[in-house]
């Protein structure tokens, strides 16, 4: 009888059993400790501080968008088609009422906002050119990847917003990869 109760008392920790399930926790352990530590050290920033209060101007913001349809401002910003990361390309922005006329003495911003990585956004002013209606800016995008647009154009108390997502592809690389190509045709370009 003694012999048996010894035999039982280390039999466990001599089973493969036990010891495949202390190293898959050993492993699920691990491998979340990794998760978190990488989480922590690579974290875009992109979380709003005050959500709230940005959904309370939503509606804000959907009114403005009323108030420029009712307005009839024509604000076009041509759409380059091959934007490089580090190359500088040229924007170009005319602005006219609803009878046509050109919006001189406007304020012109555009913002290239990068969903993945806030460290990297650009805010561009243009200016407006001998041309009455037209603005332009240098606009040079730092990295590769899938960028939006936003342009805001004041005139007096006047507003009007519109908004673009774009592909810059590598210097290198004009090939685009495949979550670029579903973001193109998502997006109808």
């Amino acid at each position: 009888m003694a012999i048996d109760q010894k035999t039982k008392k280390g039999a466990a920790y001599k089973s493969p059993w036990v010891w495949a399930a202390l190293g898959l926790l050993l492993t699920v352990f691990t491998v979340n400790y990794g998760f978190v530590m990488v989480s922590s050290s690579t974290w875009g920033g992109l979380v709003n501080e005050e959500y709230y209060k940005y959904g309370l101007q939503q509606n804000k913001i959907d009114k403005q968008y009323r108030k420029q349809a009712v307005r009839g401002w024509q604000v076009n910003l041509p759409e380059i088609k091959s934007w490089q990361a580090g190359k500088p390309e040229t924007l170009h922005l005319y602005a006219s009422d609803k009878a046509g006329n050109p919006l001189t003495k406007g304020r012109a911003e555009v913002t290239a906002y990068r969903p993945s990585d806030a460290k990297q956004d650009v805010i561009v002013q243009l200016n407006e050119t001998d041309q009455p209606g037209h603005y332009t800016a240098e606009l040079s995008m730092p990295l590769a990847g899938v960028w939006d647009l936003n342009l805001l154009f004041s005139l007096n108390d006047d507003k009007h917003m519109m908004n673009r997502r774009i592909t810059v592809t590598g210097g290198d690389a004009p090939e685009l990869s495949p979550l670029e190509k579903v973001v193109n045709f998502l997006s109808g370009e």
